[in-house]
């Protein structure tokens, strides 16, 4: 009896350092830019949650497409109705890890390079992504940034024939989280 106490303290300790290790965010931010001669597109969405384990560099981020923000109404509208289809695909979806986690010292304030490597999932396609990053760590609090381009063909959105050199395949994201140790 007094082994199953000690297992399932130990199984708690355990599990309570596992929370503990936890980073978290609900306030990301994603911009997204593609610019042509004819055409720039410019969002920003505020509203990227997203969660980093502290035991194993792997990260999770989430949000919904109609989270994204246009100067123009009428490019919001044609973003989520004709290309991204939001309400078939309502959710983009990264799982991965840092690759080089190993050389993240989060108990020293610093900056640290990173490689992130892991799935991006939007439109019902997922594709293997891999992006130089930053962590800036400063007490209980991460910063994290990183850059990529992904390819509009590659997670099956048509752009239709009048406007293919209107808008390029390659589009530009750029990721910021403020990451808090979760408690």
């Amino acid at each position: 009896m007094k082994r199953k106490i000690l297992i399932i303290a130990i199984a708690g300790i355990f599990t309570g350092m596992a929370a503990a290790q936890k980073y978290i965010t609900r306030e990301g931010v994603c911009d997204i830019f593609s610019e042509t001669s004819f055409f720039t597109i410019e969002a920003t969405n505020k509203k990227v949650a997203s969660i980093l384990d502290a035991s194993s560099g792997e990260i999770v981020a989430s949000t919904l497409m109609r989270s994204f923000k246009y100067q123009e109404a009428l490019v919001e509208e044609h973003f989520n109705e004709n290309y991204m289809e939001s309400h078939l695909y309502p959710k983009g979806i990264f799982k991965g890890r840092i690759t080089n986690f190993s050389e993240v010292d989060l108990t020293r304030d610093g900056t640290y390079p990173i490689t992130i490597e892991g799935d991006l999932s939007f439109h019902g396609e997922s594709n293997p992504l891999t992006s130089p990053g930053e962590l800036v760590v400063n007490g209980e609090t991460i910063k994290g940034t990183t850059g990529f381009e992904v390819s509009l063909a590659a997670h099956k959105i048509k752009v239709e024939v009048k406007y293919k050199d209107r808008i390029r395949d390659e589009i530009k994201i750029d990721l910021h989280f403020d990451y808090k140790l979760m408690k």
